[in-house]
């Protein structure tokens, strides 16, 4: 089964993700606890006020956490099947009685159901303990963090599968894929500072909206248009890697 095959490949990078997010949200979370007293470690639940101690923690854990959908995306997107047309066992997958269009769909769905987890799962544990120790369950923006970085990751993932069909290697659609990413952000600085134009972030708007919102910024400004672009991206690039892959001759 080839999902079973997408998932032996990405399984080494997505539970090194998902223990080292883990850890860091749990830390976060149980750091203002953490006190020192005659060379001994303690914890101190006293030191947890609700609503100031589950602010710092959010923010801590956006600032720590927040471009985890971006790197997973990146190491998930270079095991796409164009990454098997350079070592040349892309020959044999092709043989196989499915259309090329299906692998490509069945990876692209596999890394996605990964991202997801490794966004969800560490921050809400966090949450749930954080609740736990401050009694204190009124945490939206901490709630809605995991799936704006899950979002925000989803067309970064579709770029790596491009880039590596494009690139024939996985090897070469990371690095194509960081060239990208970090043209555009150079060039956005460029032309933002002295010629004083917006141009809109590559897919991070919701990213950058969530960590500025202090303590509360209205629904209305949320950055809608930069969330249905990263959702046309995100369905857009992956097609683009399907026709690659449909034309490509090995």
């Amino acid at each position: 089964m080839y999902a079973w095959k997408c998932w032996r490949e990405s399984r080494a990078s997505f539970i090194f993700f998902l223990i080292m997010s883990t850890a860091v949200a749990l830390l976060i979370t149980l750091a203002p606890g953490l006190k020192e007293q005659n060379g001994w470690w303690h914890f101190d639940r006293s030191e947890y006020d609700p609503s100031p101690t589950t602010q710092m923690v959010t923010y801590q854990i956006l600032s720590s956490l927040g471009a985890m959908g971006f790197l997973s995306a990146l190491f998930f997107g270079a095991t796409a099947s164009g990454s098997e047309i350079e070592p040349g066992t892309i020959e044999y997958l092709w043989t196989r009685p499915r259309t090329r269009a299906s692998v490509t769909w069945i990876h692209w769905g596999v890394c996605v159901a990964e991202m997801l987890v490794v966004a969800v799962v560490p921050i809400y544990l966090a949450a749930a303990l954080l609740g736990s120790l401050t009694r204190y369950w009124q945490m939206p923006l901490l709630l809605i963090t995991p799936w704006i970085i899950f979002i925000v990751g989803v067309p970064m993932l579709g770029l790596t599968t491009l880039m590596t069909a494009l690139r024939r290697s996985g090897k070469g659609g990371l690095l194509y894929t960081a060239g990208v990413v970090t043209v555009y952000v150079i060039v956005r600085q460029i032309v933002t500072v002295p010629l004083h134009l917006n141009l809109p972030t590559l897919f991070a708007g919701p990213l950058f909206w969530l960590m500025n919102n202090k303590p509360f910024v209205p629904l209305s400004a949320f950055p809608w248009g930069s969330l249905w672009r990263a959702v046309f991206l995100a369905a857009a690039l992956p097609l683009a890697a399907q026709y690659l892959l449909k034309r490509a001759e090995v």
